[in-house]
């Protein structure tokens, strides 16, 4: 395959122009101003954006699983999104059945982070009660994270926390603890998700260290935000940077505030990766998939080649995975081409509250693993590959729940 005539945009390797793309067997095997077609099946990429393959931080792709989940296969090839990072989506108890009926099979790369609780995330927003995971600490079991890490330890890369009152509500003191020895037992990151307290996010900070993630940074919840009551960044929030705690954005249904983002940022708090927290909740609503997202960071002044660096080798970076998120040759040929809309639109946080955008990313291709992938609208939950020289039919825009 070659991708010709597009411009090439890849951050970690500073190129930004006019390049052919070349691959075989997977992988990128030419990057030059022209290669020769022949022998080659042929994509115009005149006028678009080619970029690597979108990393998404923070979804939850456990479909059929989990009420939350969405499916990766129907979501990523619409989006650019090649690999998707699932946030503790499963627990020991149903992590067996995530990675064998949707990771192994999907065609994208799904990353999973498991939970510290036994039963995973729970669906709590579609019961008649709210019941979080870790209501009951004991669910917090480390002999069983002993257990998942013997057989699927290679495949796990964090463990996930979510560090807030629906989640674990007055257990706090007891479930900080337990996740920092489960990251430290797995031997991989831990990654907390605050929102409303209990507990605050100046008792959650000291138990993550260099290299750990701290999720929803730009949400506005009481006791869970990054800034104080008078709009300064907390000392912990600073101490944590200084010490080389990752920053993940998290959109997420209610977790993202335009007012909240513009202040951190002034103040230094910058983001490691622009992540959704896509889920079947929001996937309809103010989140709708990643360059929706990328485009309300441009909102906020940030640059086309700052949102692109966000959503590829940076967040690539965070998982310790420097073959991803990146163009190079003998690399795995993860791509998507985008169109750049320069028509200003007007997005909105998870208040409702509104800003203008001076452009929006429209993905027209996504290639994982040197294969074009594409949702059919045929009614099936799984999609098909799509083969050179098929018709393209209409995209299905996500999951309906």
């Amino acid at each position: 395959m070659l991708i010709r005539n597009g411009r090439l945009l890849d951050p970690s390797s500073g190129r930004d122009g006019i390049l052919d793309v070349a691959i075989a067997d997977g992988k990128i095997v030419g990057l030059a101003p022209q290669i020769h077609p022949d022998g080659y099946h042929v994509i115009d990429a005149t006028g678009a954006l080619v970029v690597p393959g979108l990393v998404d931080m923070h979804t939850h792709a456990y479909w059929g699983g989990t009420l939350l989940g969405v499916n990766a296969d129907k979501v990523g090839p619409r989006s650019g999104v090649t690999t998707w990072v699932d946030c503790g989506s499963s627990g020991a108890a149903t992590f067996e059945g995530f990675f064998h009926h949707v990771i192994k099979p999907s065609r994208l790369r799904i990353i999973p982070f498991i939970n510290l609780s036994y039963i995973g995330l729970t669906p709590a927003g579609n019961l008649s009660i709210d019941v979080g995971e870790l209501f009951d600490w004991r669910f917090a079991d480390l002999r069983e994270l002993r257990r998942v890490k013997a057989e699927y330890g290679s495949v796990i890369a964090g463990v996930k926390l979510r560090a807030s009152n629906n989640a674990c509500g007055a257990n706090g003191p007891v479930v900080l603890p337990l996740a920092r020895e489960a990251a430290d037992i797995l031997e991989v990151p831990l990654m907390i998700h605050i929102g409303a307290a209990p507990p605050t996010i100046d008792e959650v900070l000291p138990y993550l260290k260099a290299g750990d993630i701290l999720t929803h940074i730009y949400n506005p919840s009481v006791g869970g935000c990054v800034l104080d009551e008078r709009m300064r960044l907390r000392p912990s929030v600073r101490e944590a940077l200084s010490r080389g705690v990752k920053m993940d954005v998290g959109h997420g249904g209610a977790s993202f505030s335009f007012e909240v983002a513009r202040a951190a940022i002034e103040q230094g708090l910058l983001p490691d990766a622009i992540s959704t927290d896509i889920h079947a909740h929001n996937i309809d609503g103010v989140v709708k998939d990643l360059p929706h997202v990328m485009a309300k960071f441009m909102s906020l002044g940030f640059s086309l080649e700052q949102v692109i660096r966000l959503t590829t080798c940076s967040p690539a970076d965070v998982l310790g995975r420097p073959d991803l998120g990146r163009a190079e040759l003998g690399g795995e040929a993860d791509l998507a081409v985008f169109h750049v809309r320069h028509d200003p639109v007007q997005l909105h946080d998870s208040l409702g509250v509104g800003r203008e955008a001076p452009a929006t990313l429209a993905c027209t291709l996504t290639l994982c693993k040197g294969q074009i992938v594409d949702t059919f609208d045929d009614g099936r939950a799984e999609g098909r590959a799509y083969s050179p020289g098929q018709s393209r039919k209409s995209r299905d825009h996500g999951d309906r729940k």
